[in-house]
């Protein structure tokens, strides 16, 4: 071999060993995180026992620096993923955010085959939420950030709890740690967030949530409601179009988050005093943000079921994200006893059934008194068209006259709508009770499928490539109204009794679009109401 030859390598390993050196000395390995206390390692995950000692988020962060941060930007990014009896959450060690939630016990439709619901998932032009930010000293947002993890897969039953604790340092130097705790048997996941500088006042964190801005007009798994909040004490509803446009309220935050018919995704602040919550549009998301005076934020993540009790669990009247609307009064004790109900029927159709009938049980004395008005008017029509005839062209003679009529034989022209007044509460209230909370969501009953959605849903015809259904119960409840209408006497003229008669045609056609559930109940309202005229008319002279 040449000396040309010889000295070409020799150089070359010299390369070498000053390449390796090099690198060693810009890139050390990264700082091992000590695992935090008090976790409860789950029996599938691996991993040393951890002791029992009580520790601060923020003195394992002042323990253990994480590395720095341009070895942690070159790391790539892993999955974390973590099972429960009720979902299975994945994050990201990416900015450490949110990359999936799936619900166990809720799917997308009724349909036996159809997938979990997944009310978080990526998609373009959307950040994965649970991000971290601040305006001051300088702009951060840890999108990009790569965080440390300590603790892996996780499957959770039962009582069992466990915890996720993802730490980064930016490039100033501010490191950041998010401590998710989670349990096996419930919704909430408890969440903290740090900061913490080497020298000076930290900044103060913001933590982001993010939604789609364009939701599917007909997302009936879930309809999209918009930003919901809970500041000093009041509630604040604003639908994704007002939501884009700006907003932001200031005070003791209760809670606050984005709203769907049958779910809620939001935080629940442990100290909300003197907080912010702002949302608005950024391109293809919403983007919420809640931030306090302070360098850490300890909240409760929920991403749950719109269900009374488990909304009330969780505290901070977080049972307001459901909108019950002006008549809550009525709803929620309706709810109430469709849930006693169903501890003995297992059954939500029954439940309603059994419901209505109490319903109808309570009015009944009033029923009866208005029939019994409109029959005693009905005798008294001979007697009004004469009085029609003798002062027809005298308005105020004519009305005195009726009015004395009325008076001599005991009527009172109210007493038939007394009733039908009393009605739209109850009417309006089981509306809410069965349209709002998530229990009819998915519930079957008979051949309908879903009590929560249209019944001509559970029969669907395809005609001339349109989607289309037998409306089968609706049909027969228009049908008893017909029949209700027809018994019911009337003491107007022959016009008005035609007039009446369409009524339920238009009704028919009004709850076609109603839930199944609400059409159960005017049915069985309407056959009870039928069966009770029947027997005043046979005992009543």
């Amino acid at each position: 071999m040449d000396k040309r030859a010889i000295l070409g390598i020799a150089l070359s390993i010299l390369v070498l060993v000053l390449y390796q050196e090099l690198i060693t000395r810009l890139y050390p390995p990264p700082s091992q995180i000590p695992p935090p206390a008090g976790e409860k390692q789950d029996a599938k995950s691996p991993g040393p026992k951890e002791p029992p000692a009580e520790s601060k988020t923020a003195e394992v962060v002042a323990q253990t620096p994480p590395a720095p941060p341009e070895t942690r930007r070159r790391e790539p990014a892993r999955d974390i993923r973590v099972e429960t009896e009720n979902y299975v959450v994945v994050f990201t060690s990416r900015g450490a955010r949110l990359k999936s939630f799936k619900f166990k016990k809720y799917r997308v439709t009724a349909a036996d085959d159809s997938p979990p619901f997944e009310m978080v998932q990526t998609a373009s032009g959307v950040p994965l939420p649970l991000g971290v930010r601040w305006q001051t000293p300088q702009p951060f947002d840890d999108g990009e950030l790569v965080y440390s993890v300590q603790g892996g897969d996780k499957v959770l039953k039962g009582d069992a709890t466990s915890t996720l604790q993802f730490q980064a340092q930016n490039d100033n130097g501010v490191v950041i740690t998010k401590l998710f705790t989670f349990s096996g048997s419930t919704y909430p996941i408890e969440m903290e967030v740090s900061v913490k500088t080497p020298g000076g006042a930290p900044p103060t964190p913001e933590i982001v949530l993010t939604e789609k801005a364009d939701h599917p007009a007909y997302n009936y798994g879930a309809p999209f409601e918009g930003f919901i909040a809970l500041v000093d004490g009041k509630i604040k509803r604003h639908p994704a179009d007002e939501a884009a446009e700006g907003l932001e309220f200031r005070g003791d935050v209760s809670w606050a988050g984005f709203g769907h018919t049958y779910f809620f995704f939001g935080l629940v602040l442990e100290n909300g005093a003197a907080h912010k919550v702002s949302v608005r549009e950024d391109r293809a998301a919403l983007v919420l943000s809640v931030g306090g005076p302070g360098s850490e934020e300890r909240a409760t993540l929920f991403i749950g079921p719109k269900e009374l009790e488990t909304l009330k669990a969780v505290g901070k009247e977080l049972e307001r994200a459901i909108d019950f609307g002006y008549f809550g009064f009525v709803a929620i004790p309706f709810l109430y006893l469709l849930h006693f109900f169903h501890g003995f029927t297992g059954s939500y159709g029954v439940d309603i059934i059994l419901l209505t009938v109490l319903i109808k049980i309570l009015l009944a004395p009033l029923t009866h008194k208005s029939f019994v008005s409109m029959k005693a008017m009905q005798k008294l029509q001979p007697q009004m068209e004469k009085i029609k005839e003798k002062y027809g062209n005298d308005k105020e003679k004519l009305n005195k006259e009726i009015m004395e009529l009325y008076r001599r034989n005991g009527v009172n022209p109210l007493g038939g709508c007394l009733p039908m007044v009393l009605q739209f509460p109850v009417f309006i209230g089981l509306y809410n009770a069965l349209s709002t909370p998530i229990e009819l969501r998915h519930a079957s009953f008979l051949w309908i499928k879903d009590l929560s959605r249209p019944d001509w849903e559970s029969l669907p015809i395809t005609v001339a490539g349109w989607q289309l259904g037998i409306p089968v119960l609706t049909i027969l409840m228009g049908a008893s109204m017909f029949i209700q209408q027809w018994m019911t006497p009337t003491a107007g003229d022959p016009n008005q009794r035609k007039i009446m008669m369409l009524m339920p045609l238009m009704f028919t056609f009004l709850f076609v679009s109603f839930p199944a559930g609400l059409t159960v109940y005017w049915l069985v309202n309407n056959l009870l109401t039928i069966a009770q005229q029947y027997w005043i008319n046979r005992h009543d002279h």
